[in-house]
């Protein structure tokens, strides 16, 4: 006696796989696309802290915050004290992968960033709780849309050519 559950079980597998592949495609045209503008030329030189980051300062929708380049964060990250405070929009439930392993966070979306001459439009990131302080981490959503330039203790950005 065979059993037929061998196909019922891909048949599902299969339409699973369309179902999240058109619910993110329909995401993804709701969504507005992130824009970069920044003055012509612009560049920025960002100093080396002692603790051997890269820290700006910047405002998201207007208010004052500070961001910490992070290379290894795949999109802007935010402690969720900090996104309540901001008034930031509580998008899906999302898993991310840190130094200190898997936490549960939700997406939001920054109608604008701004540091050092760039002014982003539309940009996705994702809050978690548990994250200390008040630093944003700047991941590679963002810094991958640009040029990043290390140049002995000064990280040079600027808009690509």
């Amino acid at each position: 006696m065979k059993s037929s559950l061998g196909p019922l079980i891909l048949w599902l597998v299969v339409f699973g796989g369309v179902f999240v592949v058109m619910q993110q495609f329909i995401a993804s045209r709701e969504t507005p696309r992130m824009a970069i503008e920044a003055a012509g030329g612009q560049e920025l030189a960002i100093p080396r802290s002692p603790d051997g980051h890269y820290r700006l300062r910047g405002t998201i929708n207007g208010e004052p915050v500070v961001l910490m380049i992070d290379t290894g964060a795949s999109s802007i990250t935010l402690p969720a004290p900090l996104a309540e405070r901001l008034g930031l929009p509580r998008g899906e439930s999302i898993t991310s992968l840190t130094a200190n392993g898997q936490v549960e966070g939700y997406a939001t979306r920054i109608d604008t960033l701004a540091f050092g001459g760039f002014n982003l439009s539309h940009v996705r990131a994702g809050v978690v709780p548990n994250m200390p302080g008040d630093e944003i981490l700047l991941g590679m959503n963002v810094l991958g849309r640009l040029e990043v330039v290390m140049r002995g203790e000064r990280m040079i950005i600027r808009a690509p050519s």
